[in-house]
């Protein structure tokens, strides 16, 4: 066989290994991956995970479980049941008696006097000078809205000229409330507590266990309706005297 016979067969033979190598990475140009199985892994990979590997960032799609428990709701009702007169009056002369009076008669300071201002229409009192909100303002001073507005002025009215800040803490509020109503004359009944929520109630077609009825414990077959109860289990009996038991 001569040279150029050589070199033919030896040009095939590099053709049929650089094809061979072409068709090892061809899954990895299709697929991006490095090979055909891990291709095909890379279509099952969720969005999260292709982030992961392609930007060496991980990015968490699917929404989360809320781990916050949710927010107590403020039973108004029940916190002036146990609310301080004492302590209010003290919250009212640290943080309000700047701007307001509170005995009969008394006279406006920068805020208006707040003898007998539970229930009282907003904006009632006569000669001064109330913002545009407040002076618009509808409705009367109930529980409630002097529980919002002591809160936050600002958040309750916008508008409103009172730079107050606000009593954040739900006691205090409540301590200041009763304070009012103390100094209310006929001032109307606290509103009542919140009711307790309800039991659930049994499934419909489940019925409620009877009084005293025991539960059977977990793993325990429930005794058929009408069955009766399983006998205890007798006691064995005594060897006659003399006798001596089998071993």
């Amino acid at each position: 066989m001569g040279e150029l016979g050589l070199n033919k067969i030896f040009g095939a033979l590099l053709a049929t290994a650089l094809g061979l190598m072409g068709l090892a990475t061809l899954p990895s140009v299709v697929f991006g991956g490095e090979g055909g199985h891990h291709g095909e892994h890379a279509e099952e990979m969720t969005l999260g995970e292709k982030m992961c590997e392609q930007f060496h960032h991980c990015v968490e799609i699917a929404e989360a479980a809320s781990t916050g428990t949710a927010e107590a709701v403020f039973d108004l009702g029940a916190a002036l049941l146990t609310a301080d007169v004492a302590k209010g009056e003290r919250t009212f002369a640290g943080q309000c008696s700047t701007c307001h009076t509170i005995a009969p008669g008394g006279a406006n300071g920068t805020g208006p006097n707040l003898h007998n201002i539970v229930m009282a229409e907003k904006a009632h009192m006569a000669g001064f000078n109330y913002s545009g909100p407040m002076s618009n303002a509808e409705g009367g001073w109930t529980y409630e809205n002097l529980d919002a507005w002591l809160k936050s002025p600002a958040g309750y009215m916008k508008g409103t000229s009172m730079s107050f800040a606000g009593i954040k803490k739900d006691a205090d509020r409540a301590n200041v409330i009763a304070y009012l109503a103390a100094n209310t004359e006929g001032a109307a009944p606290f509103p009542a507590p919140m009711a307790a929520p309800a039991e659930a109630a049994p499934a419909e077609g489940e019925a409620a266990p009877a009084d005293g009825a025991a539960v059977p414990a977990e793993g325990e077959a429930a005794p058929a309706d009408g069955a009766a109860p399983a006998a205890p289990e007798a006691a064995p009996a005594e060897a006659p005297a003399g006798e001596v038991a089998p071993t």
